[in-house]
């Protein structure tokens, strides 16, 4: 009798993953990418594409930063600043800079603050490199990253990357380097991070 109460007790606990598990479909909650590409060396990986004047973005920035943290040492967290057209080069080429110059901690969240609770415009070279004095960086090694070859060629591939993956909003997801989602089929920013561990599991 025990024993099966305790069966019983497991099943319930179970019943809502099942349910949210058999929720998720194909071409209606995410799509599988044509061609695989890892990111990372790491067994599982997420991969963010993202674009700094986003909304939706900056809506999902809180959960992406809680997430991260909590995900495992095997399964790695990457971001690729999204250019799918050419006025988002710039925000791409943001990220790239402060990547080079091992400011991402300092500048990704501050970016985001900037341009969606200040307003200010920062959409070109001279707003960007006050911006990043402004967070610490000398302006000197800002203007020898910012025109880099490096920092071009990342950012090339990231729009090769968009390209492959079929990135056609922000924020969108790409798990395992197969499983594609955005916000929208996801079904908002909760949604998004359960999806987006659910894809983890699959692989």
């Amino acid at each position: 009798m025990f024993k099966n109460s305790l069966s019983l007790i497991a099943a319930l606990f179970l019943l809502p993953s099942l349910a949210m598990a058999q929720s998720y479909q194909e071409d209606t909650h995410y799509q599988i990418a044509d061609r695989e590409h890892r990111f990372s060396d790491q067994p599982k990986e997420v991969v963010e594409f993202f674009w700094y004047g986003c909304g939706g973005c900056y809506a999902f920035l809180p959960a992406a930063e809680e997430w991260k943290d909590s995900l495992p040492d095997d399964v790695a967290f990457v971001r690729v600043p999204a250019v799918l057209n050419p006025q988002w080069r710039t925000h791409g080429k943001a990220f790239y800079v402060a990547e080079a110059l091992d400011m991402v901690d300092d500048i990704h969240g501050a970016m985001f603050t900037a341009l969606h609770e200040e307003r200010r415009q920062i959409n070109d070279e001279d707003s960007m490199r006050e911006f990043f004095v402004e967070q610490g960086a000398d302006p000197e090694a800002f203007d020898e990253a910012f025109n880099s070859f490096e920092v071009d060629s990342k950012l090339r591939r990231a729009e090769n990357l968009a390209r492959r993956f079929s990135i056609r909003s922000t924020p969108s997801l790409v798990i395992n380097g197969r499983y594609v989602t955005d916000l929208s089929n996801a079904g908002g920013v909760d949604g998004m991070v359960e999806l987006g561990n659910w894809l983890l599991e699959r692989d």
